[in-house]
C-alpha cells in the first residue's frame, strides 16, 4: 500500500481552494498543526515515508522553519512553497528546515502551484500510467533538492528539440531549468505516441539541463482525451552555484595568476 500525500497546515492559513479540487482524492490526506501547537501531536501520522507539502502565512514563517526542520531532522522530505522575497531573503534556513523550495512570483500563486504540484506527483504514484514510479523514486528526487521550479510543455508533429525547448512555460518564477542537476518528469501522452517519441522529450529536458546530471526520474500515462500528442510536466533543481562558474571562468581567462589565489576568495572565512 503506497503512503498518501500529506498537506499539512499550520495557523489559520487553510484555503479551501486546495481541498475542494481533491476533495474526492483519497490518496491525499490533510493534517493541521495549531500555532501554540508542537509537532509531536502528529507523530502517528507522519513517517519518514512521507512526502509532506507544508503551508502557512507569512506572518508564520518562523514557526514554519521550526515544524520544517523537526521534520526533516526525522528524515521526512519536506516541501514547501513561499513567495520569491521570502526565499531570497532566507534562503540558508530555508535549506535547512526543508529538502524542497518553490519560489513564486506572486504570493496568490502560492495555493495554484501547491495544487500542480500535488496533481503531478499524485499522477506519477498513483495514476493509471503505462510507466509509474513509487513514493522511494519521488523521495530521492526531492530529497535536498533545495531551489526548484515547476515548467511545463506540450508538443505536437514536426517540434524540434529546439522548438521544444523554447515552448518550455514557468508559470509561477521566472527561472529555467538550465543547470539543475535533478528532474523529475511526468508525460501524458496519446495512444499512438511511441516510447520512442517520448524519449525525446526525456533527451531535450536533460540537454537543456545540466550536463553531469546526477538523476532523472520520468513516469508515463496514456491519455485518449488530451488536446495535444504529448503534454510534459517537470520539477527541476539543485542548481549549479554561480560561484563555480565564476572560479572556473577566471582560471581560464587568467592563465597566469596562481589557482590557489583563484580559491582562496570563495573558500575564505
Amino acid at each position: 500500500m503506497q503512503e498518501k500525500i500529506k498537506v499539512l497546515t499550520i495557523g489559520d492559513c487553510q484555503n479551501s481552494t486546495l481541498e475542494n479540487y481533491f476533495k474526492d482524492n483519497e490518496n491525499i490526506e490533510y493534517l493541521e498543526l495549531a500555532l501554540n501547537e508542537c509537532v509531536e501531536k502528529l507523530n502517528n501520522k507522519l513517517s519518514n515515508r512521507n512526502v509532506v507539502f507544508l503551508r502557512s502565512k507569512e506572518d508564520n514563517l518562523e514557526k514554519l522553519l521550526e515544524i520544517g526542520k523537526v521534520l526533516k531532522e526525522k528524515e521526512i522530505i519536506t516541501v514547501t512553497i513561499l513567495e520569491e522575497k521570502l526565499v531570497i531573503e532566507n534562503k540558508e534556513i530555508l535549506e535547512k528546515s526543508f529538502n524542497t523550495i518553490f519560489p513564486v512570483t506572486k504570493k496568490d500563486d502560492i495555493e495554484n502551484l501547491l495544487s500542480e504540484l500535488i496533481k503531478m506527483i499524485d499522477d506519477v504514484i498513483y495514476g493509471n500510467g503505462f510507466i509509474n514510479l513509487d513514493i522511494e523514486d519521488v523521495k530521492s528526487i526531492l530529497k535536498d533538492l533545495g531551489i526548484s521550479i515547476f515548467g511545463s510543455f506540450n508538443k505536437n508533429e514536426g517540434k524540434s528539440e529546439k522548438e521544444l525547448v523554447k515552448s518550455i512555460t514557468y508559470p509561477f518564477y521566472n527561472k529555467t531549468l538550465k543547470d539543475s542537476k535533478k528532474l523529475l518528469i511526468h508525460l501524458d501522452t496519446l495512444e499512438d505516441v511511441g516510447l520512442a517519441e517520448s524519449q525525446v522529450i526525456i533527451e531535450a529536458l536533460r540537454d537543456e539541463s545540466e550536463k553531469e546530471i546526477e538523476d532523472i526520474l520520468f513516469s508515463l500515462r496514456i491519455d485518449t482525451h488530451l488536446k495535444n500528442r504529448i503534454e510534459c510536466r517537470f520539477i527541476a533543481g539543485i542548481f549549479k552555484e554561480r560561484e563555480e562558474k565564476e572560479v572556473s571562468k577566471e582560471i581560464v581567462n587568467d592563465e597566469t595568476e596562481d589557482i590557489f589565489k583563484v580559491l582562496g576568495k570563495f573558500f575564505k572565512e
